[in-house]
């Protein structure tokens, strides 16, 4: 066996004094082949009994040999060889010292600062001290391929992998792992920027932040001695150097916890079991949430419901938002059994809920404005007590709210029942208006931008106006109507609102001779009644005092909206005691007709007249054949 590898040794050694022949001839070409075909017998069963110290002989002289010629690829390749066979470490740290560290020194020097500069200036670091150039534990190797290295650890000696700087895999964020569409993302990395970029750069494109927790954030930072960052490669992040930093970082601030985990590291349980025990504490302790940076308030107006009040809380707890999220409750004076189910929402100890009651009844609009004006968050849902916030979608809803620059004043979201939407966007002012004027009687799913309510004055006007039946009964709709001048509108096909079985209102009501009972606002009477009332409202409106034309097309679409009202009462209530139900159809038209109340509210214009009156009659022909 000995004399095998004495042999072997022999003849490798021949073999590198022919290359080093063909070298003073000058035959690089053919040097490189040979040197090709020297390490592939001693990598394989030719050579096999070559000891190791030959084959480093090889390797390093190949290396050097490769160096000479500008090879810098195969030169790292080859030293790796030789290192993996433990050629001196110190050799080989003083050849890359000479060659390939020195000489970039201020450069590295000079890209890392900037780097770190950069990193710190936008905030993508937190309250964590970068290293200063000289305490950075790892080298770059510059291979001659723009943005390549090889790592070097400084203290081993030893060279490591080799990376490319910045460059990532280009995916969809549709591809990452996503627990909640709503919420941020943290992910869990040693050191690798490769990594680092192609989820931040996927999840950039969701508008989300990404938190990223490195395991080895000496041999990340370390990286950036090579090629400079921009706000296009990498924004929108907070780098952290330990899980207890992250956990500080947010118990002192407000900030959305991440609930979308990428985990690169390990399996550990650790980083949700943290992000859980916060919201615990956010929610059970008032000192923990500072409810500061709320985006959404769900506001449910109750009275003499508050099984139902209550049920809808303990639903509504079950979500795991804190500081984005509050609920608010008002009850409206009640004085039946289910007190106790409003003094119990009272008690449950959650900093997320908002609970306000009123002495007496106060009427349905002052129960409205309260629970806006308790509300804090950027945008206002409104759920009557009886219906419930699917829970699985408001994550998509409040997607939706998030742009910062997107002028949204309302979101509207389906029902599973009588308002099933499609996806629907108009600009501010007569596109909105015209395409979603009066189309929200239901109350629950219909989603205010607060700051404008309260900007416009919506509550002022709807306390001031008590008397006008719009503002009594519909007080949602005024505010529709009112943000539609302001911002954009969107309809949504989510079905956010599950209603629940309808109840006796605190409506007033009127009795027929055959006592079939309906709420008076569905009386015919009371239907003519917030027509009138809705003209008054138009008035108020700061876009038809500009814009007559505006203002006839709304007059028209509020006359087939009383039409169609009208229809619907004869034919849910009217139907069951009268015969004469189409007079009262005949009725409605001729009240909306009217010339002297047209031409003193709508347009004093002739033709105007005339031709509105027959828009107006194909609404009636069209629901008189419905009833």
């Amino acid at each position: 066996m000995k004399e095998k590898i004495v042999r072997t040794n022999q003849l490798i050694e021949h073999e590198l004094i022919s290359i080093n022949e063909l070298l003073n001839n000058g035959s690089a070409d053919e040097v490189y082949q040979i040197y090709i075909d020297l390490v592939t017998k001693i990598e394989s069963n030719e050579y096999k009994e070559a000891d190791q110290d030959m084959k480093v002989k090889v390797y390093i002289s190949f290396a050097y040999f490769l160096f000479a010629v500008a090879e810098f690829q195969y030169f790292f390749e080859m030293l790796i060889k030789a290192q993996n066979l433990d050629y001196s470490r110190e050799e080989i740290d003083k050849l890359l010292w000479e060659a390939f560290i020195n000489p970039n020194l201020n450069e590295f020097k000079a890209n890392y600062e900037t780097n770190v500069n950069f990193l710190v200036s936008n905030n993508y670091i937190d309250t964590m001290t970068p290293l200063s150039f000289q305490e950075l534990p790892y080298w770059l190797l510059p291979t001659g391929t723009f943005n390549e290295y090889y790592i070097y650890d400084k203290k081993q000696k030893l060279i490591q992998e080799k990376i490319t700087l910045f460059k990532y895999q280009k995916i969809h964020s549709r591809s990452i792992p996503t627990l909640d569409v709503f919420s941020d993302y943290l992910l869990l990395e040693d050191w690798n920027w490769h990594s680092v970029l192609t989820y931040t750069n996927a999840i950039k494109t969701a508008n989300k932040k990404t938190y990223i927790l490195m395991k080895n954030m000496e041999k990340f930072l370390s990286c950036l001695q090579g090629a400079l960052l921009n706000n296009f490669t990498i924004s929108n992040v907070l780098f952290f150097d330990s899980l207890a930093a992250l956990q500080d970082y947010f118990i002192n601030s407000s900030e959305y916890l991440p609930r979308n985990i990428i985990n690169l590291i390990d399996n550990s349980e650790k980083p949700t079991e943290m992000i859980n025990e916060i919201h615990n504490n956010r929610t059970h302790r008032k000192e923990n949430r500072t409810g500061d940076r709320v985006l959404l308030s769900i506001c449910i107006p109750s009275y003499n419901r508050g099984n139902r009040a209550y049920e809808n809380i303990l639903h509504l707890l079950k979500l795991y938002y804190d500081e984005e999220i509050e609920f608010i409750i008002s009850n409206n004076g009640t004085q039946n059994e289910t007190t106790e189910y409003y003094n119990a929402i009272e008690d449950i100890k959650d900093t997320r809920i908002k609970y306000y009651a009123f002495k007496e009844n106060m009427g349905f609009a002052i129960n409205c404005c309260k629970i806006c004006e308790m509300a804090s968050g950027k945008f206002i849902l409104l759920v009557s007590d009886e219906d419930l916030v699917n829970l699985s979608v408001l994550p998509s809803i409040m997607n939706l709210l998030t742009p910062s620059d997107s002028g949204l004043s309302i979101l509207k979201t389906s029902t599973n029942s009588n308002y099933k939407l499609s996806n629907l966007s108009a600009s501010p002012g007569r596109d909105a208006l015209l395409e979603f004027m009066l189309s929200s009687n239901y109350m629950s799913g219909i989603i205010f931008n607060r700051g404008l309510l309260n900007k416009y004055n919506g509550l002022e006007y709807i306390k001031k106006n008590l008397d006008n039946t719009v503002c009594f009964y519909y007080p949602h709709m005024f505010w529709e109507l009112l943000l539609c001048q302001y911002g954009k509108v969107q309809s949504t096909s989510f079905i956010l609102i599950t209603e629940g079985k309808a109840e006796k209102t605190e409506c007033e009501e009127v009795e027929t001779n055959s006592e079939v009972i309906m709420p008076y606002y569905a009386s015919v009477e009371g239907r003519l009644k917030q027509h009138e009332d809705f003209v008054s409202t138009f008035n108020a409106l700061e876009i038809c005092n500009h814009d007559a034309e505006l203002y006839r097309e709304m007059y028209l679409r509020l006359c087939g909206k009383t039409l169609l009202l009208t229809s619907l009462s004869i034919n849910v209530f009217y139907k069951k005691f009268s015969s004469n139900f189409r007079e009262l159809l005949d009725q409605a038209y001729h009240f909306c007709i009217r010339e002297e109340f047209y031409k003193t509210n709508i347009s004093t214009d002739n033709n105007n007249y005339h031709n509105d009156v027959e828009g107006i009659t194909q609404y009636y022909n069209y629901y008189k054949n419905l009833i």
